[in-house]
C-alpha cells in the first residue's frame, strides 16, 4: 500500500469512528490546545515579581546602605570615629538577621493555612506596618540622637554608641529585614508554584539586596547626615502611602502577579456587582503625615541639619562660655570653630576631637607640641641651596605652614577636607601663598615626583585616630623617595608610653626606623610619667639628626614658640623600652586600627576633661 493511501485511511479512519469507538467531545481539541498552559505558566512566573517585592528590591539596598553609612557618621561629634564604628557592622548584622528569623518564624503563624485570603491580608498590613515604623525612626532619628547625648557621659564612649543605636540603626535594618521576607511570603495565588523556582526567587531576591547595599556603601557618600536620615524616611512614608492607597482601593498591594488573573475575575464578574473588599481608612495616613511634620521641623528648627542656624545653637544657652563662630559638616564630619571667654581660647574642633587652638590675646598655639614640627628648619648638617620646599600632609589650624613660609620655605599643602582649609585661613591667619592640595595624603604622596622636598611634616590626627594608611612601610618609602638625599620627615603620633598601649607606638617607631635609619623622637612636656597620653614627634631622616641653637629669628616673638623650641630636646622618648615589639605596619597587615582603640577610651575622657559635656553638645 502506498503512502499517500495510508494517510488517507489514517484520516478517514479519524474522522469516520467506528460504531464501538467512544464519542470524542466536540471541544476535546480546543482544550487540548496549548495556549491556556503558556498563559499559565506565564502567569506562574510573573506572579513572583509583585509590586511589593520589586519596590523593596529597589529601596532595600538605598535605605541599608545609607544607613550604615550615616549611623555611625552621626555619632561621632560626641563619640569620636573609633567608637561609633567599633563593632557596629557586626551589631547591624545581628539586626538583619534577627529581623529575617522572626520573619520566618512570624510568617506561618499568622492564621490557619485553610484562611490564606485572611493571611494575604496580614501580610498586607505587616509590610505597611514596617515601613512606617522605619519612616518614623528615620525621620525622629537626629531629635531622638539629640536626646540621647545628653547621657553620652554616663553611658561612655564603648557602650553609648550601641545604646543610641537601639534608638536609629538597629530597629531600621531589623525591620529591612523582617519585611524582606515577610514579603517573600507565598500568597493565596501562589499556591501552585513549584517549591524550586520559589526558592531560587527568594534567594535570587536576597542576593540582589546584597550586592546592590554592597556597591552603593562604597559609593562616597552625598548630602549631610541629617538631612540623608529624614529623606530615607520621607522615601519609606511615599512608598508605605502608595501601599496604603492601593490597598484602600483594590484590597490588596500585590497587584503586578495578577496581571492575567485580573483580566479573567474582570470578564468573569457581573458588572452591577460592587467590590466589597475592605479597604483601610483614612487613619491610616497619620504615619505618613508624622514623618513629614518631623522631616520639615528637622529640616527648619533643628541646628543639627542646618549648618547655617547658628543663632539657634549660640542662643540656647546666653550664659554659655562657649560662641560658635562657624560651623560645617564637611567630608570628615563635623568642623567647628568655637571660643572660650574663660580661657580666652579659640579653637577648631572635628568631631569628638581637637586639631587646633590658639590664645587670642597672643595668638600662641594651645598645644605646645604644635611648634616641635618647626624644628626641622634647625637640623644641621643639610645642603640648602636655592628655594626650600616642604610638604605638610594634614593641615591642621596652619601653625608649622605659617612658621614656615615666613621663614621663605615653599609648602605644598595636602589636607583631605575642604573646610578644615578654608577655616584655617578665615580663622588662624593661614596666608594662602600656595594653592592647597584637597586630597587623601596617600594619594598625594604616591603621584608626587622625587627628590623635592626638604622637609615632610606629617600630622593627620583627628577625632581619635589616625588614617593607618599613612603609617605603613609602603607610605614611608614614598616620603623618602620624595624627599630630597638630607631631607628630614617630622610625624606626630599621639600616644602613650604605658602597655599595653604603647605597642602601637613601637610599631609606628619599628616602620619608621625600617626606612629611615636616623630617628629621634621628643613627646610634649617634662613630666616622668609614662601614662600620659599626649603628642610625640618623630624627627626620621638618612643623615644624622642634630639641632642647632634657636635663634630669634625662629621665634617670630612667639613665648610659647621660643620655650617649645628651646627645651623640646630635654624631653626625648626612650625608643629602647620598644624594642620588644619588632613587627612592622604594612598595606597588607596593618594592626593600627585595631590597637588605637585603646589609644581612642584614653583620648575620648581626655576631651571630656578639656571640655564639659555642654561644648561637645553644641556642634
Amino acid at each position: 500500500m502506498s503512502r499517500r493511501r495510508r494517510n488517507e485511511k489514517q484520516e478517514g479512519s479519524a474522522t469516520s469512528p467506528s460504531a464501538s469507538s467512544p464519542s470524542i467531545p466536540p471541544n476535546f481539541l480546543q482544550r487540548k490546545t496549548p495556549v491556556p498552559n503558556t498563559e499559565d505558566h506565564i502567569a506562574s512566573v510573573t506572579q513572583l515579581w509583585t509590586l511589593p517585592r520589586a519596590t523593596l528590591l529597589l529601596i532595600t539596598p538605598v535605605l541599608a546602605s545609607t544607613t550604615l553609612q550615616v549611623a555611625p557618621q552621626f555619632l561621632e561629634p560626641l563619640y569620636g570615629n573609633v567608637f561609633s564604628s567599633l563593632y557596629f557592622h557586626e551589631a547591624a548584622l545581628a539586626s538583619i538577621l534577627f529581623g529575617i528569623s522572626l520573619g520566618f518564624w512570624l510568617v506561618p503563624r499568622l492564621q490557619p493555612q485553610e484562611n490564606d485570603k485572611q493571611k494575604d491580608t496580614y501580610l498586607s498590613t505587616l509590610i505597611m506596618n514596617g515601613l512606617d515604623w522605619g519612616g518614623i525612626l528615620l525621620a525622629l532619628g537626629p531629635l531622638s540622637v539629640k536626646l540621647l547625648f545628653t547621657q553620652s557621659g554616663l553611658l561612655g564612649p564603648k557602650y553609648g554608641p550601641h545604646f543610641t543605636q537601639l534608638w536609629l540603626a538597629y530597629p531600621i535594618l531589623f525591620l529591612l529585614g523582617l519585611i524582606n521576607t515577610i514579603v517573600c511570603a507565598r500568597r493565596l495565588k501562589e499556591r501552585n508554584v513549584k517549591l524550586l523556582r520559589w526558592v531560587v526567587y527568594v534567594v535570587m531576591h536576597w542576593v540582589v539586596i546584597v550586592s546592590l547595599t554592597n556597591v552603593l556603601y562604597k559609593v562616597v557618600a552625598i548630602g549631610r547626615t541629617c538631612q540623608r536620615l529624614y529623606t530615607a524616611g520621607l522615601l519609606l512614608a511615599l512608598i508605605g502611602g502608595l501601599f496604603k492607597a492601593l490597598f484602600r482601593i483594590y484590597g490588596e498591594i500585590t497587584l503586578l502577579e495578577d496581571s492575567i488573573q485580573r483580566r479573567r475575575k474582570t470578564e468573569t464578574k457581573p458588572k452591577n456587582v460592587k467590590n466589597t473588599t475592605p479597604g483601610m481608612s483614612y487613619v491610616s495616613m497619620i504615619p505618613q503625615i508624622i514623618i513629614v511634620l518631623l522631616a520639615l521641623y528637622n529640616a527648619n528648627f533643628n541646628p543639627q541639619c542646618n549648618s547655617s542656624r547658628l543663632e539657634e545653637v549660640n542662643a540656647a544657652d546666653k550664659e554659655s562660655n562657649y560662641i560658635i563662630l562657624a560651623r560645617n559638616e564637611s567630608v570628615t564630619g563635623w568642623i567647628d570653630i568655637v571660643e572660650e571667654s574663660t580661657r580666652d581660647i579659640r579653637v577648631m574642633r572635628a568631631g569628638h576631637s581637637l586639631i587646633g587652638g590658639v590664645y587670642r590675646n597672643t595668638w600662641d598655639s594651645v598645644f605646645g607640641s604644635f611648634y616641635f614640627m618647626e624644628a626641622v628648619r634647625l637640623v644641621e648638617g643639610r645642603t640648602r641651596s636655592g628655594q626650600e620646599r616642604a610638604l605638610q600632609i594634614g593641615l591642621g589650624i596652619g601653625v608649622s605652614v605659617s612658621s614656615l613660609q615666613a621663614s621663605q620655605v615653599y609648602v605644598d599643602i595636602v589636607e583631605i577636607d575642604p573646610v578644615v582649609y578654608a577655616y584655617a585661613v578665615d580663622y588662624f591667619r593661614l596666608v594662602p601663598l600656595s594653592k592647597p592640595h584637597i586630597q587623601d595624603g596617600r594619594r598625594f604622596i604616591n603621584e608626587a615626583s622625587s627628590n623635592q622636598y626638604d622637609y615632610v611634616l606629617h600630622d593627620v590626627f583627628t577625632g581619635g585616630s589616625v588614617p593607618s594608611t599613612l603609617f605603613s612601610i609602603e607610605a614611608l618609602i614614598e616620603i623618602r623617595r620624595i624627599l630630597k638625599n638630607d631631607g628630614v620627615l617630622a610625624l606626630n603620633y599621639v600616644g602613650t608610653q604605658k602597655w599595653p598601649h604603647a605597642e602601637s607606638l613601637a610599631l609606628v617607631y619599628n616602620t619608621i626606623k625600617a626606612v629611615f635609619p636616623y630617628i629621634n623622637c621628643y613627646r610634649e612636656g617634662s613630666s616622668e610619667s609614662l601614662d600620659a597620653f599626649e603628642n610625640m614627634v618623630f624627627f626620621a631622616s638618612t643623615k644624622p639628626i642634630r639641632f642647632r641653637p634657636v635663634t630669634s629669628n625662629d621665634t617670630f616673638e612667639s613665648g610659647v614658640r621660643q620655650y617649645m623650641l628651646e627645651n623640646f630636646e630635654k624631653w626625648p622618648v626612650d625608643l629602647t623600652r620598644l624594642s620588644n615589639v619588632t613587627g612592622l605596619i604594612t598595606d597588607h597587615e596593618n594592626p593600627l586600627n585595631k590597637l588605637q582603640r585603646l589609644d581612642a577610651f584614653e583620648h575620648w575622657h581626655i576631651m571630656r576633661e578639656l571640655f564639659p559635656l555642654e561644648f561637645w553638645l553644641n556642634y
